[in-house]
Formats: structure tokens, C-alpha cells, sequence
């Protein structure tokens, strides 16, 4: 039944509610049983829970005892160091079950599944009576017992295992305080503060200031001590003169001490507003509170443009996973805007159908979907009609990868057959390009489409532009369909570079830059940009004969570039190839980007270099018998300096590879002065569960 059609909640009752700050106790959560819990060759298995606030545990750990796996039962009360009035407003139950395995007179723990529960819903009332809740598996590779930053609530699936808790029943319903309630308690607080710090001496407060500006000035990762974190908090109105340091204050906050959190409030009534950047830091999985996060949406509505918003869509998308509720400030932001704005809408589309297929998401990002869907009226066709296309893509890929047995040519004929085929034509013309909404592909060329060497079996596919300008613009589409990949590292990698671009180009430096278009648009099914008039530089070498493949013949990659620009054309070829070398070289070498060779960096006829194919990154790189194979930082090869030195005899010493490496080094510290953005752009994107960002490093 659709939404519209459905009988509205009943009216709220008028039940009897307590401010949870008139509640003296100390919290406590009774661990009753759990049930389909399979597990083999253990020992026994416990209940391992924690309270946390985003990343911070609010009070040490508790577990149950231990019990034989094959009667899961407890009944068993847990008492934790946390003061019920001082419990944070986006505070989360993070609960796992694990096994115990004696080898070799040591214990082995291991989480088996994990759960987390906020414990305010979302009409402000703290959880009480009995809860079920349906765990989720652990994520490969996680060592940690409890994985406080991932999703809050119940697995859909009914056979994973389930915990039965029961919380604390009070006299009447328990809720947050209000805000009116938070501001008089702030203020008398504020009173007693005050007066303690007017007995500090002027000599200090200003040596303090220096240390504020330095730990203000770090990057996002970096860690602040205990003791910096007093200070921080003690300065906290002194931080309001540089909005920016925002994060590092909250970082400083002890959200389970009800004096500093109300204060925090009441800061926030005052606070300038921050830049985009550090907004986007805000909704990082560090910053749970409501307040905070509200504050963040509010800052980057107004202080991002459209361009800006398309910018860093991948990572808005991706910290709504860290919302406490399906109803928020954020997803509502990013539907607006869609709707809005068609070519934010059109990625925003994707980016959420992309994840479709996780259960953890699936609900949230259907509602979100199915929002925008309605809201998009006429358009809603265009998204249809791409839907569809990549349906049957996906289709005859899988069975192009079913069909092990039979040679390229059969397979290629096959294809020919089934694109030809009237329901296939019907879905693969004539509809908007996932990868850009303004691009139409029309009229498939069958003839020009392939399957490319991979046991993936990814298609390379040929349309017609049916633009009536198509002679003064391009004449085809050719577009790289892929099905058995993930292209989500390739999607990021790609984001950031077309960022250090902007970044370039903002300061006044063309770097000749080609971040290409890559679209993840479902479970390891995506879609790649084919660089028109461009070559691997193996294939350039390969024309000068077989020695060249081996880097024999330097000058190979110099002379095509060489004949396909003559005339005035050649100095401009040679600044573009120089300009993006450098650019490349600067971008791979932040991003730690390994596995390069002649088969993954392209040159177009103008000269043009960019990089291809991004499967190691952030310092990931191929390994050989346990041994590195990445020698060097970035890819400078004799071929690329003899290019720059214009066909020099000894490219090193050339005034223009002089030139080059100040062009590095001058790109280099444009970004360096961006870090923290290029930093939380990571950070933001831990959610994703790519392999090479699962963990902070």
C-alpha cells in the first residue's frame, strides 16, 4: 500500500512525563537472553555492552558473565558509572555478543554480532521496559569488541541472532529536558564558573591563548591531550573569536557531565557561523549530538552554493548513516536541494540507489528515495528510463560471465545478438547518460561495442550524440559498463582529484587536470567515462616497437605527441603535458596512490596526461612475496622527462624540467594549505566500508 493511503498514527495521549534531570539514579539495563545465536568451538559467550556518545565511551564497558552457548540466558542486571541526569541526548546503547575460546592457556574473545540502541527515541523519551533487538554480523576485519559508529537499530533480518534487554521502568515517562530547562540550569552554572575564574592571573590567560591558537591549528586527526582539553573548555568563549576551532571545543566537552553539555548549548546561541569545510567536519561520526549536528546543516545550507553542494555530495550522502533518526535536518537538506537543482538531484539519485542492496541502509535510503521520487515530477521518466538501462546492462553482463567456456568471438557475437533484440534497443536508446543528466546517448553503435579482456566480462559501449550540434561538439558516447567491481574507491579517488583541481583553479593555477566521470550504481555495477582520443602509454610505446613496450625507447611517448600537434600546436601540448605531470605527480603522491604503470596512465592527442584505474590508495600498495613493489612516491619515468625537456638530450638539467619541479612544489603547498578538507572528505566517507578507509590510519 503507498504511503498516502495509509491510516495516520493515533494522536499522542497526554501521559505523565519527569525531566530526566529530576531522575537520581545511576543507569542500569538488565540483559534477559538471547536467541539464534550459531556458534561452534567456543568455550562460552557473554554480553559485551558500552554507553558512547559518536566515538566516546560515556563510562567504562560492562559485561555479563559467561554462559555455555547452547543456553544463551542471563538474567542479569549491568550497573554502569553513569549518572541517568547526566545522559547525553544522542547517547547509544552499544551492545555485542561474543565468545570465549581457551588455546593454549590463553582466552580468545571475539565478537560473534553486534547491536546499537539510542536510548532517547525520537520524541525525546529515554528507553524503558523490555526491547528485542535483532544483531547485525561483525564487518570483516574488525578487531574491536563493540562497533559504536555504525548503524542504531534492528537487523530486518529475523534470523540473525537477537538480544532481549529490559530497561528501567520509572515512575512516570522520562524525557530530555527542554530548552528552556537547559538555558536555566547553564546559567546558574555559569554563575559558580565565574567566580573561579576571575582569581586567574592575566600573564597566564595570555600564554594559554598561544597554546589555544596551536591546537586549533592541527589537523582533524589529530590527537588533543587530556590536559589540552581543559584548556580548551576553560577558553571556550576566547574560541568563539575563531569560529573554525568549533570541532576541537567539542572534542574538549565531556558529554557526560550535564554542567559542561548545557554550557555548550547556550555557546551555541552565540556562535558565528564556520566555514563549509568545518561544517562538513561537523557530521562526521565524532560529533553525535543533535544540536551540533542541526547547527552544521543550518552553516553549510547557507554557506554552500549549488557547484559547491554536487562537490561533496558523496560524503552528505554518506554521514546521513550517522543520524539517530530517519527524520532529520540533514536528509531533509540534501532532498531540498534536489529538488532544487536537477544535476544535484540526478547524483543525489544514484549515490542512494547505489547502497541500496545493504540492509543497514536500505530503509533509510528508501524513504529518502522514495521523497524525492515524488517531488520530482516529470523528470522522474529520465531517472526510469536509466533505471531500466542498467537493469538489462546488468543482465547480459551476468550472463556474458556465466558463458566461461566459449571463446571471445562467441561471446562478442552474443552480444551483437542480444542488443539487437527489440526490448534490449528499446532500454539501451535514447535516455540521459547516468554519468552526466545533460548528455543524451542515442542510437546504440552496435558495431563499435566490445567486451573487454577481463573475466568480469565489463562492456565498452558506443552511442550516437543525437544533439543536432553533435558535429561542432563530439559525434559519440563511449562509456565503460562494469559489473563484478567495486567502483566506489575509483568514485572517491576521482571526487578528490576534480577537488584539488578546484582548489587550483581557485588560487589561479590550470593544472590541466582530467578527473574523468565514474558512477557506482549499485553492488560492484557501475559505470566509467571513455576519454575520447586518448592511449595508454603502453599502446603509444608499443608503436615503436617491441623493445619500446620496455621503456627502451624513451622518446616514443615525445614523438607522438610531436605528430599529432604540429606547428604553434607542439608548445601547447608540451605545457599541457607538463602542467598535468605535475599536477598528477602532486595528487598521486598525497593520495598514496600505487600500482602505476604505462597501463593505467593515459595521454590524449593534446597531451593531456590523467591517471586511470585506482585500486590502491592511501598508501595501500601491491606487495610480492611480502616485499613493497611501489620504489618511488609518484611516477616520473625517463619517457615523461624527455617529453618536458621538449626532446632534450639530458632532460634533468633543462631550464624547463627546472620549471616543472617548481610547478610541483608550488601545487603541492596550494593543497597542503586544504589539508583539513582533504582529510574530513575521508574521514566522512568511513561509512562506506571500503576496504582502504575502514579504519582512521
Amino acid at each position: 500500500m503507498p504511503s498516502f493511503l495509509r491510516r495516520a498514527p493515533p494522536p499522542p495521549t497526554n501521559e505523565e512525563c519527569i525531566s530526566l534531570w529530576n531522575v537520581d539514579a545511576m543507569l542500569r539495563i538488565k540483559v534477559l537472553w538471547a536467541t539464534y545465536v550459531n556458534v561452534r568451538d567456543v568455550d562460552k559467550i557473554y554480553v559485551k555492552t558500552g554507553i558512547f556518545h559518536g566515538t566516546e565511551p560515556l563510562c567504562p564497558t560492562q559485561d555479563t558473565s559467561q554462559v555455555v552457548f547452547s543456553n544463551p540466558k542471563w538474567e542479569e542486571w549491568l550497573e554502569y558509572d553513569l549518572f541517568v541526569p547526566d545522559i547525553p541526548r544522542s547517547a547509544r546503547l552499544c551492545l555485542s555478543v561474543c565468545s570465549v575460546s581457551r588455546r593454549k592457556r590463553r582466552e580468545e574473545h571475539c565478537a560473534i554480532a553486534w547491536g546499537n540502541i539510542n536510548l532517547f527515541d525520537y520524541k525525546d523519551r529515554l528507553l524503558s521496559d523490555r526491547v528485542s533487538v535483532h544483531l547485525w554480523a561483525m564487518p570483516k576485519g574488525m578487531d574491536e569488541l563493540l562497533n559504536p559508529i555504525d548503524t542504531t537499530g534492528s537487523n530486518p533480518n529475523r534470523d540473525s541472532p537477537c538480544l532481549v534487554l529490559e530497561f528501567e521502568r520509572f515512575s512516570s515517562t522520562v524525557v530530555f529536558p527542554t530548552m528552556g530547562e537547559i538555558e536555566e540550569y547553564a546559567n546558574f552554572v555559569s554563575k559558580i564558573e565565574v567566580q573561579e575564574e576571575s582569581k586567574r592571573m592575566p600573564s597566564e590567560a595570555a600564554s594559554e591563548f598561544e597554546t589555544l591558537k596551536e591546537i586549533i591549528e592541527r589537523d582533524p586527526l589529530s590527537e588533543i591531550s587530556e590536559q589540552e582539553k581543559e584548556l580548551l573548555w576553560r577558553l571556550r568563549r576566547e574560541c568563539m573569536v575563531i569560529p573554525d576551532s568549533l570541532p576541537k571545543l567539542l572534542e574538549a566537552v565531556k558529554w557526560n557531565s550535564r554542567d559542561e553539555v548545557a554550557q555548550m548549548y547556550m555557546l551555541f546561541k552565540e556562535w558565528p557561523q564556520v566555514s563549509p569545510e568545518v561544517a562538513l567536519e561537523l557530521l562526521d561520526c565524532k560529533y553525535a549530538d543533535k544540536i551540533v549536528r542541526d547547527h552544521a546543516v543550518l552553516w553549510l545550507n547557507s554557506g554552500l552554493t549549488d557547484d559547491l553542494m554536487s562537490q561533496y555530495l558523496l560524503q552528505l550522502v554518506q554521514v546521513i548513516k550517522y543520524e539517530s533518526y530517519y527524520d532529520n535536518n540533514l536528509a531533509k537538506l540534501l532532498i531540498r536541494r534536489a529538488l532544487s537543482n536537477r544535476k544535484i538531484g540526478h547524483f543525489f539519485f544514484w549515490h542512494l540507489k547505489s547502497e541500496m542492496h545493504e540492509p543497514s541502509v536500505a530503509t533509510r535510503f528508501g524513504l529518502m528515495l522514495e521523497a524525492y521520487c515524488r517531488g520530482v515530477g516529470s523528470h522522474l521518466k529520465s531517472i526510469v528510463r536509466q533505471v531500466e538501462a542498467l537493469e538489462k546492462l546488468t543482465k547480459l553482463t551476468d550472463i556474458l560471465k556465466a558463458r566461461k567456456d566459449e571463446t571471445q568471438k562467441e561471446r562478442l557475437k552474443f552480444l551483437y545478438e542480444q542488443v539487437q533484440q527489440a526490448d534490449y534497443l528499446e532500454a539501451l536508446q535514447n535516455f540521459p547518460s547516468p554519468l552526466n543528466n545533460n548528455h543524451v546517448l542515442g542510437n546504440l553503435i552496435v558495431e563499435d561495442c566490445k567486451i573487454l579482456d577481463s573475466a568480469k566480462r565489463p562492456l565498452w559501449l558506443v552511442w550516437l550524440n543525437p544533439d543536432p550540434m553533435a558535429e561542432c561538439l563530439f559525434k559519440c558516447n563511449s562509456i565503460i559498463f562494469k559489473n563484478g567491481d567495486d567502483l566506489r574507491q575509483d568514485m572517491l579517488t576521482l571526487q578528490v582529484i576534480r577537488i584539488m583541481d578546484s582548489i587550483w583553479q581557485n588560487e589561479g593555477l590550470d593544472m590541466r587536470m582530467m578527473p574523468y566521470a565514474c558512477l557506482a550504481t549499485g553492488k560492484e555495477v557501475g559505470m566509467i567515462e571513455v576519454v575520447r582520443n586518448a592511449k595508454t602509454v603502453m599502446n603509444i610505446q608499443r608503436k615503436g616497437g617491441r623493445m619500446a613496450a620496455f621503456q627502451v625507447d624513451s622518446t616514443q611517448l615525445h614523438k607522438y605527441i610531436k605528430e599529432k600537434n604540429k606547428g604553434f600546436r607542439y608548445d601547447q601540448a608540451i605545457e599541457t603535458f607538463t602542467q598535468s605531470c605535475a599536477g598528477y605527480c602532486v595528487a598521486t603522491f598525497i593520495l598514496g596512490i600505487g600500482d602505476r604503470n604505462p597501463d593505467n596512465i593515459m595521454v590524449n592527442e593534446e597531451g593531456q596526461i590523467f591517471h586511470i584505474d585506482f585500486g590502491h590508495f592511501l598508501g595501500h600498495f601491491k606487495k610480492k612475496f611480502g616485499i613493497n613493489r611501489e620504489r618511488v612516491p609518484f611516477v616520473l619515468t625517463e619517457d615523461f622527462l624527455y617529453v618536458i625537456a621538449k626532446g632534450a638530450e639530458n632532460p634533468k638539467k633543462s631550464k624547463e624540467f627546472q620549471s616543472f619541479m617548481q610547478l610541483c612544489g608550488k601545487a603541492y603547498l596550494m593543497l597542503r594549505r586544504h589539508a583539513n578538507l582533504l582529510i574530513t572528505l575521508f574521514i566522512m566517507m568511513l561509512s562506506t566500508g571500503i576496504t582502504r578507509i575502514a579504519i582512521y590510519e
